[in-house]
């Protein structure tokens, strides 16, 4: 795995994830971090700790060592470390533990920038805080940032711009995936491909109940046919129960045939300087090649 410049997994253990952004190091639990720690002096050197423990009376919040940096920004390597071919991602803790910065998808980020050619229409879906988005709009391709956030969207925007890529073909969006979907079929329009990361559940800005387990497949419904002849799809996840045999049959039926285009799946996963990996999601593509 190509290693990123300054974001990445330094070490985990008994129900904690120690990651580097940045420069500064961010201590927060992830439940698949099992096992004993390697690096037990780093973890007192963390700038920024998420408590999940409920006898904490700080649990669901962030303690701070220090000062942080305004703005807070982590680089990520597309290609190379050459300046023009990276993004520079805002790093925002959130009152969920999260960061809006998801590492175990960074090869997918580098596999997008190549595959995507100038002219290249594509729609991301559920498209956060726009890493994805901005890799392929690096590429040169015309990307459909559709969110149901907005402070999400206002991120993206916020890290377009410090990737220098405010100028980009980058058509931002609040709306519920399957509406757009949907709205946009009316209009006759058609993207060379598909990039999608549902979240388990979630609620559009209308107040539009969304369940990977309900919702997935009618979305997929409304995109195939918004789709072009051939197109490619990237299907993330990050929803227990779904393995990649799941991803595999959403995939195969967003079009008749679809499933000859699957060339693969895999595990999301971030990997330390041991070597150890922690899993943190699954993946499948269509067409991506």
């Amino acid at each position: 795995m190509t290693p990123l410049l300054d974001a990445a997994l330094v070490d985990f253990g008994e129900g904690r994830r120690l990651e580097r952004f940045g420069g500064l190091l961010v201590d927060r639990p992830h439940p698949a971090a099992r096992g004993p720690r390697r690096l037990a002096d780093a973890w007192g050197e963390a700038a920024a700790i998420y408590s999940d423990d409920p006898r904490d009376p700080r649990a669901g919040s962030w303690r701070f060592a220090g000062e942080l940096p305004s703005p807070w920004l982590a680089t990520v390597p597309l290609d190379g470390n050459e300046p023009a071919r990276q993004i520079h991602l805002h790093v925002r803790p959130a009152p969920s533990g999260q960061l809006g910065i998801f590492l175990e998808q960074a090869p997918l980020w580098r596999r997008l920038f190549a595959r995507c050619r100038p002219g290249d229409r594509v729609l991301s879906l559920f498209a956060h805080t726009g890493a994805a988005t901005l890799a392929m709009a690096a590429a040169g391709a015309e990307v459909f940032h559709v969110d149901a956030s907005r402070q999400a969207i206002r991120t993206a925007r916020d890290n377009a711009a410090t990737s220098d890529l405010s100028a980009a073909p980058i058509h931002w969006i609040e709306e519920d995936a399957v509406r757009y979907c949907r709205r946009v079929a009316r209009r006759g329009e058609r993207f060379d491909a598909l990039v999608l990361d549902p979240p388990s559940w979630g609620h559009g800005p209308r107040g539009e109940a969304f369940s990977i387990e309900r919702d997935l497949a009618p979305l997929l419904a409304a995109a195939a046919a918004i789709l072009s002849e051939p197109a490619f799809v990237v299907l993330t996840c990050h929803t227990s129960g779904w393995d990649e045999s799941r991803l595999v049959a959403a995939i195969q039926a967003v079009r008749p045939g679809m499933g000859g285009l699957t060339n693969e799946t895999g595990r999301l996963f971030c990997e330390d300087p041991s070597g150890r990996r922690l899993d943190l999601g699954r993946f499948a593509t269509g067409g991506l090649r």
